[in-house]
């Protein structure tokens, strides 16, 4: 089964998102650092689709695909990137990197959703 992880250094919405995800029957793990990410990648080997801030402390979320890419190459991994900041140099940067769809922040949830059902993450038959 499929599995999310979520990766977002603003608590409050990290915890709504995670919360709204679960009415839609989506698992996920929710983390505030990119090094927790890792460690959750590492630890969880069902995760398939991760969605990233691009803005954080420790690490950009860009950052952390390349990160995560290079340290799991036998992982076949989905990523979602999400920033409030939505610059055209960040989501070039996305893509380059391997992103498979961005949103910008307030998410549009319908929307959002539809890319993670796309991806496999939802309503998925096992």
């Amino acid at each position: 089964m499929s599995h999310l992880l979520i990766v977002d250094d603003e608590p409050d919405f990290l915890d709504e998102l995670a919360e709204a995800l679960s009415f839609e029957g989506l698992t996920s793990t929710c983390v505030s650092r990119a090094g927790e990410a890792i460690a959750a990648v590492r630890a969880d080997p069902n995760i398939d689709i991760v969605v990233t801030d691009i803005r954080m402390p420790d690490m950009d979320g860009v950052d952390l695909i390349q990160a995560l890419k290079a340290s799991f190459p036998e992982r076949t991994m989905k990523f979602v990137v999400m920033t409030g900041h939505a610059a055209e140099e960040d989501i070039r940067r996305a893509q380059a990197a391997g992103a498979d769809a961005w949103f910008p922040k307030p998410l549009a949830f319908a929307s959002f959703c539809q890319t993670l059902a796309t991806m496999g993450g939802m309503n998925r038959q096992t």
